[in-house]
């Protein structure tokens, strides 16, 4: 299985998917009158949303298919021939199912089906238990450029999103700026008994009255690190991909 998620999808046959699907059934404990969020160990195609939101009975029994794809993809992006070439997508072979957070909101939606919820990002340093920064995840500059600014802006999809983002804006901001403080006490609270080392960003959506964790990663390789955290108390740590192996 492990093995497996290295080959190119287009190349699986109906049989190991079939098998995969069964396995994927059983080890994950699905129920096919429920919705689910996947993702890799370290990336979900949450900005083609239909890849990792998996709905209807069909849909979960074939779940295997999906994250297989989502892989796929994942290596794709990761390949020296991809430019730019995002390589950290593609360092697990984990696969993650989350039962999914229905939108209690009615919110409109982006990236094919993302609801476009009210999401804080926090910057924290574990070995200090010291919050070291707040973001709105979805920071209004970031979010119109990419959609208005950039090479694929005249595709219909882009220019849905721009209309779509700039009409929820100001909802978006107004519940972020009433709201971070809030959130903020809450992962103070939670810091000291996080088991992790370094500084990490911590993804919080709201939906309702509802906070929920719904993503973690290295502070450094996410988004906003160095606009929202001063440069004195950034510690990015050296990535060494070459084990260290004992001398016969």
């Amino acid at each position: 299985m492990l093995q497996l998620t290295r080959q190119d999808y287009v190349m699986l046959t109906p049989t190991t998917l079939k098998i995969v699907n069964d396995w994927a059934y059983q080890a994950f404990q699905l129920d096919k009158s429920k919705e689910y969020f996947i993702k890799t160990g370290t990336y979900s195609s949450k900005f083609d949303f239909r890849n990792a939101y998996v709905h209807s009975a069909k849909e979960v029994k074939e779940l295997g298919e999906y994250l297989l794809y989502i892989h796929h993809q994942a290596l794709q992006m990761a390949s020296p021939l991809c430019h730019p070439c995002i390589y950290g997508v593609s360092t697990t072979n984990e696969w993650v199912v989350r039962e999914f957070i229905p939108d209690k909101e009615n919110n409109p939606c982006i990236y094919k089906g993302l609801p476009l919820h009210t999401e804080y990002r926090v910057l924290v340093d574990c070995d200090a238990d010291k919050i070291i920064g707040i973001f709105p995840y979805w920071e209004p500059d970031t979010m119109k450029k990419r959609f208005g600014n950039s090479p694929d802006s005249d595709e219909p999809d882009n220019k849905h999103d721009y209309v779509i983002y700039s009409m929820h804006e100001e909802k978006l901001m107004k519940r972020y700026t009433e709201n971070k403080d809030v959130v903020l006490s809450h992962i103070q609270d939670i810091l000291p008994n996080l088991n992790l080392s370094g500084q990490w960003s911590i993804d919080i959506m709201q939906n309702g009255t509802e906070f929920w964790i719904i993503d973690m990663a290295v502070a450094q390789n996410s988004a906003f690190y160095n606009d929202c955290v001063p440069q004195k108390l950034q510690k990015p740590v050296q990535e060494n991909w070459i084990p260290e192996l004992p001398i016969p």
